[in-house]
């Protein structure tokens, strides 16, 4: 396990292994353990049983796998290695001895994502606390290559204004126009300051930059994010000769079968663990693309990065009824009775991360559920 808790880089990707591991727990507990019948009067009340019959995704379920390969590194023994991320649309050329992970979390894959270090983050020693989460430059360099949203197509210069990485950020400073990979893509600055008042002497002031490109791609709603930390590493100029000879090319999708029908989304819902019908239970389930789930949930994590493939099938599912789980947001015992809940679940595998929960404890069902397209077929 790293030694060093880059916290400002990592906070967003640690929230969607948190909620991952919460909503796969809550699916496989939820017809197990019953919540209490004290939610049942008002859930009865909103509830209308699912009356039609929904079909499985028989034509989905039957497509041919072809997935878009893993991040790939090819050494091209000149003391040099090409990184290649098929679904990001990009080819880096970095030193042979850098490490390269494909995300910022080591061991989970992200979409489109890949972070390479001059140094191995397990050899670093351990930072202290008036400045967890910033790298001394004498230690290396990172360069973090991610797809972020963009859904208003803005101008690049006016996207970077709107830029978070970590918490240390304080300002996001003027740039200006450069090339990367023949494009003309916007670089600037993210400066970052963590202030730490020890128990005597006067506050520790530290501070850092990171230097970040921002590359269109294909696709109006989305761009290339790469940024390089900390600026002031003797190591950037290289950084900078990586980044400007990036390769772009068209991101590959895959195509992968439905694995997970409707009929077993709502039977965890409209059944008890006997096989019994649940009274005034209704569970309605839409397949979509993840971007379109992201965008039912009013923008789901509300990170700008884009950690999972907006193409990916999923089903948004909206439930309503008695006995209903509650939500979290509040000191145990307080939380209102759960009126409706609506969620994301992958249609073609079993990953959760970055998979939003929405609880509500008034209304009857989930506004525009309804009028929501289903790609099911």
């Amino acid at each position: 396990m790293s030694r060093v808790r880059i916290a400002a880089e990592i906070a967003g990707a640690a929230v969607l292994l948190v909620a991952a591991i919460g909503i796969g727990a809550f699916l496989r507990e939820q017809r197990t353990e019953p919540q209490s019948p004290a939610a049942a009067p008002l859930a009865e009340s909103l509830a209308a049983p699912t009356q039609r019959p929904q079909p499985n995704c028989a034509v989905l379920g039957q497509v041919t796998p072809v997935p878009v390969p893993p991040l790939a590194t090819v050494d091209l023994a000149n003391g040099k290695k090409s990184i290649t991320s098929a679904e990001g649309g990009y080819t880096v050329i970095v030193p042979t001895a850098w490490l390269v992970q494909p995300g910022i979390i080591e061991g989970t894959a992200w979409f489109g994502q890949t972070r390479i270090t001059s140094y191995d983050p397990k050899t670093l020693p351990r930072p202290g606390p008036e400045a967890p989460g910033i790298l001394p430059p004498s230690f290396g360099i990172s360069l973090d290559l991610q797809l972020w949203w963009n859904p208003k197509g803005e101008a690049l210069d006016q996207f970077a204004q709107h830029m978070l990485i970590g918490p240390d950020q304080l300002a996001v400073l003027p740039g200006g126009v450069v090339s990367v990979g023949g494009k003309q893509a916007y670089r600037t600055t993210i400066q970052d300051q963590r202030q730490y008042q020890p128990a005597t002497g006067p506050v520790i002031t530290t501070r850092q930059t990171r230097i970040v490109w921002i590359v269109p791609t294909d696709r109006n709603d989305r761009v290339l994010v790469a940024y390089a930390t900390p600026g002031e590493s003797d190591l950037f100029p290289e950084v900078e000769k990586i980044v400007g000879a990036i390769v772009l090319t068209t991101p590959a999708s895959p195509t992968l079968p439905v694995i997970h029908q409707r009929d077993e989304i709502l039977g965890r819902w409209l059944y008890d663990k006997s096989g019994a019908p649940i009274a005034g239970r209704r569970a309605e389930a839409k397949l979509l693309t993840y971007g379109e789930t992201v965008a039912a949930f009013g923008g789901g994590t509300g990170l700008p990065r884009i950690d999972r493939d907006p193409d990916e099938l999923f089903w948004l599912v909206a439930v309503t009824g008695p006995d209903l789980p509650q939500g979290r947001g509040g000191p145990g015992g307080t939380s209102p009775p759960t009126a409706w809940i609506m969620y994301e679940a992958p249609a073609t595998n079993d990953r959760y991360e970055g998979a939003g929960t929405r609880f509500a404890s008034a209304g009857t069902w989930p506004a525009d559920f309804d009028a929501l397209p289903d790609r099911c077929r």
